[in-house]
């Protein structure tokens, strides 16, 4: 039987782009153990992930159905790498103090401290839509300039949308809650309710948020005190604001370090680090709050 999610899909006039069973089969390695393996269940989808697809989870294994739950793990946390590896080749700049920030605004209005919303009414009369101004983000890139935890959201957000679809992401981002970025102060219920966070020391995910402490930071130099970063997979991470060698904003865990240990008062003594926190976002319960329909549990 074709999963819960497919039937839908199918009759939807937008359905999410980003379900692709080879991008998935990479992250699977890195969050399971390069044994793990996925293949196709072959329900006329194929290439695609969906949950009848088989999951062996280290090498000699059982074979499992892969389920819900982390068929939409797989695919949510390729949409949170896709749209991280997109904004860092978008052309956003980084704002650093206040004042600086930037957007785009026959599209957005831009209020006090950066705070950023998707303008209700268009110059041209037309009512303003969340994924065509999230979009923008990506396209427009050098009409934008914000600092790190908006790049989070604004990240996150790119990855709901193609997690969900226009349809649905229009739905949930509209009035009474109209789209909103404002660093980590307001956060939609919308997005606050499928967030996952976690104080442990744990391996890197593809997808998962973490943040570097620069605790003897410079004063001239206070932004970064510390940094918001969304591991990529295969030891790259989006970092807003520090570039490397890639020339883009997508780096590596030494330039991140290597960065902010050259933005420390003279007489520092203590290391930057990534402390021991990960977050991220349910991909399964962003499918449910999309579909308003029962869905099996796995």
């Amino acid at each position: 039987m074709p999963s819960w999610l497919d039937s839908i899909f199918r009759r939807s006039p937008t359905p999410p782009p980003l379900r692709d069973l080879e991008a998935a089969q990479d992250i699977a390695k890195e969050l399971y153990g390069p044994g793990a393996s996925l293949e196709d269940g072959d329900q006329g989808l194929r290439s695609r992930i969906d949950a009848d697809d088989r999951f062996v989870p280290t090498e000699g294994a059982s074979v499992e159905r892969l389920g819900p739950r982390r068929t939409e793990d797989l695919a949510f946390r390729h949409a949170v790498v896709r749209a991280g590896k997109d904004l860092a080749n978008s052309g956003v700049a980084f704002a650093g103090r206040s004042g600086e920030d930037r957007v785009n605004k026959e599209l957005w209005t831009m209020g006090y401290g950066g705070k950023m919303q998707v303008r209700k009414w268009l110059p041209d009369g037309e009512i303003g839509k969340p994924s065509t101004a999230l979009r923008d983000i990506f396209s427009n890139g050098k009409a934008y300039s914000f600092e790190c935890a908006t790049a989070m959201m604004v990240i996150y957000h790119k990855a709901i949308l193609d997690h969900i679809g226009d349809e649905a992401f229009d739905r949930l981002f509209s009035e009474p809650r109209n789209l909103k970025f404002f660093r980590w102060q307001v956060e939609d219920s919308d997005f606050t309710e499928v967030k996952r966070l976690a104080h442990r020391p744990s391996k890197l995910m593809p997808g998962s948020h973490y943040y570097y402490k620069n605790p003897d930071a410079s004063e001239a130099n206070s932004a970064f005190g510390g940094e918001n970063v969304i591991y990529l997979g295969d030891g790259k991470f989006y970092a807003h604001g520090i570039r490397g060698a890639s020339g883009t904003f997508e780096v590596t865990e030494k330039e991140i370090l290597d960065c902010l240990r050259g933005l420390r008062r003279p007489d520092a003594t203590t290391e930057p680090y990534r402390i021991d926190m990960e977050m991220h976002l349910d991909g399964l319960a962003l499918s449910k709050k999309a579909v308003p329909e029962p869905v099996p549990e796995p």
